[in-house]
């Protein structure tokens, strides 16, 4: 796979990811998070916050690979 359609794909899931991740842990803060004490929210929303981080950093990472040179024989070279 070459390198803009890998950067075109990462653009991709991280524009559908994101959105999708904050929807859901704003849907889980809400719906059981805020009836606890403040600290619990704090920690969560803190955690739920760097949480996305971790997918996204290993979705760049595998866009930024540099593809694989293929294995030519170089025509000038002689024994």
């Amino acid at each position: 796979m070459g390198y803009r359609t890998r950067r075109w794909i990462g653009v991709a899931v991280l524009a559908i990811f994101v959105p999708v991740y904050v929807l859901i842990a704003m849907e889980v803060g809400a719906r059981y998070i805020d009836s606890l004490s403040g600290v619990i929210q704090f920690v969560y929303y803190l955690v739920a916050g760097f949480a996305w981080t971790l997918p996204a950093m290993m979705l760049i990472k595998w866009m930024r690979k540099v593809p694989r040179p293929q294995n030519r024989v170089r025509e000038d070279f002689r024994l």
